[in-house]
């Protein structure tokens, strides 16, 4: 199944840990680790202190998409962790900016198979009855669903459950 939203190869989230001086403030550049701090936007940005989350304005600022600002200067070997959270949106694909709407019923494609229509969006429709004969190949295997009337021949190789 394809992935919705940013893939992870492209920081779904990013960790970037730094090790304080005496009373730094400012983090941002390459972290312990040589990860450079960037993030799209500071109100999806988790900073800690020593483990312990510290409040977006009450205790830092995370305005310039790379860097952090913590209120208060940290002590000489403190650990600050800041976890950056990647943005989706998902795309116009009823495009309102040229004058499109969407409203109303949405109908699901229906295709006939033999014997059994299918609805693909919440039900799968089978016929109460079976006029044509049908084989159920080796490796196969079937489902009937209701009362079933049987005025053809079903021949059986595979497997075959009607509930």
């Amino acid at each position: 199944m394809p992935y919705i939203g940013n893939s992870p190869k492209n920081n779904v989230r990013g960790r970037f840990y730094y090790t304080a001086s005496a009373s730094q403030t400012l983090f941002s550049g390459a972290d312990i680790h040589g990860r450079t701090l960037k993030y799209q936007d500071g109100g999806y940005v988790d900073v800690y202190l020593n483990g312990v989350l510290l409040q977006d304005t009450t205790d830092y600022t995370a305005t310039t998409k790379t860097s952090v600002s913590l209120v208060s200067g940290a002590t000489a070997g403190d650990l600050v962790e800041i976890v950056a959270y990647g943005i989706f949106s998902a795309a116009d694909t009823v495009s309102a900016s040229a004058g499109g709407a969407f409203g109303g019923q949405v109908t699901a494609p229906t295709f006939q198979t033999t014997n059994t229509t299918v609805n693909t969006a919440a039900f799968r429709l089978n016929d109460q009855s079976v006029t044509i004969d049908t084989t159920i190949g080796s490796t196969k295997n079937a489902l009937a669903i209701g009362p079933l009337t049987i005025s053809a021949t079903i021949t059986v190789d595979g497997n075959l459950t009607i509930l």
